[in-house]
C-alpha cells in the first residue's frame, strides 16, 4: 500500500513528538504532581494510537502480549494502547470501570512496583521496580515495558516506509 503525504507526515509528527515527551523528563516521578503531567500522558497515547494504526495499515501490527491483562477486546499491546487512549479521551468510557462490581479506577500510577487496589481476586498492581504503570479500570499500562517498546517497534517499521515513500514522492515531481 502506498503512503500518501498526508500519512507520512503524520507518522514522522506523531515519532517527533512522542520522542520529545518521552525525553522531557515529564514522566520523572519527582513531576508526578506536575499540571501537565496527565496531559503529557493523554498525547502520548493519542499519538501512540495513531502509530499503531499505522504500523499495522503499512507494516505489520504491533502484537506482543507481554504483561498484558488479556480479555476479548484486549489481545495484545495495539488494543492496550486503544483501550487507554479511548479511556483517556473519553470519560463516559466502561474503560474506567473495573469489570467486577462496576467500580470506577481512572488514571491511577505506581511509580515502581506497588499494589495500589485488591478487590476480590482482583488487584491493581505495578510488579517492576524500573517502570511506570498507569491503570484504567481493570488494565494497566507500562511506559517502558508497553508504551515505550511498541514506540520503538513502530518506529523501526515506520521510518524506513516514510524514507521510501519520501523519496517516491520527490522522484515524480
Amino acid at each position: 500500500m502506498s503512503m500518501s503525504f498526508f500519512d507520512r507526515s503524520d507518522i514522522e509528527g506523531s515519532i517527533k513528538r512522542i520522542d520529545e515527551l518521552l525525553s522531557c523528563g515529564i514522566f520523572d516521578p519527582r513531576n508526578s504532581r506536575n499540571v501537565l503531567f496527565r496531559a503529557a500522558f493523554i498525547e502520548l497515547l493519542i499519538a501512540m494510537r495513531d502509530l499503531m494504526f499505522k504500523a499495522e495499515k503499512f507494516a505489520s501490527r504491533i502484537d506482543f502480549a507481554d504483561d498484558i491483562r488479556q480479555t476479548e477486546k484486549i489481545r495484545d499491546v495495539s488494543h492496550l494502547v486503544k483501550y487507554v487512549r479511548d479511556a483517556l479521551c473519553h470519560p463516559d468510557s466502561d474503560n474506567h470501570y473495573i469489570e467486577s462490581g462496576n467500580i470506577k479506577a481512572t488514571f491511577n500510577v505506581a511509580f515502581g512496583r506497588a499494589n495500589l487496589l485488591k478487590i476480590g481476586d482482583f488487584e491493581q498492581s505495578s510488579l517492576y521496580d524500573d517502570d511506570i504503570c498507569f491503570f484504567f479500570g481493570s488494565q494497566g499500562i507500562y511506559l517502558r515495558r508497553h508504551v515505550i517498546r511498541a514506540f520503538e517497534e513502530a518506529k523501526g517499521k515506520l521510518l524506513p516506509l516514510v524514507q521510501e515513500a519520501a523519496n517516491q514522492q520527490r522522484g515524480a515531481r
